[in-house]
């Protein structure tokens, strides 16, 4: 399986929110694309999914009213064989499923 996410983003700086969930010292030094992999919440205890999280974030805009703005993060999930799977990694990443497989056995 194969998970790719696109979104739009500004092209100039923006702050983002820090999705940590505790109290923030700087709750707007936050990462514009987070991700989260289910595991349990402690040593021993059972897990909480099973789930993963790809998720990208909107600027944190101070909007006047009546201003708006868009966000949008298309999801796409692929299923097939490293082979069925390649020629779609090679068009849109520019590489093959080989690089990607040996990047994360590091």
């Amino acid at each position: 399986m194969l998970t790719l996410i696109r979104f739009n983003q500004p092209e100039d700086e923006h702050p983002y929110v820090n999705s940590m969930w505790e109290i923030q010292d700087a709750p707007f030094a936050g990462d514009v694309i987070n991700s989260y992999n289910d595991g349990p919440p402690e040593p021993g205890a059972d897990p909480l999914g099973p789930f993963y999280e790809l998720e990208s974030s909107s600027p944190a805009a101070e909007l006047k009213s009546k201003d708006s703005l868009i966000h949008i993060q298309l999801t796409v999930h692929l299923v097939g064989s490293e082979d069925a799977l390649n020629p779609v990694v090679q068009k849109l990443l520019g590489t093959d499923m080989d690089a990607i497989n040996s990047a994360f056995t590091k």
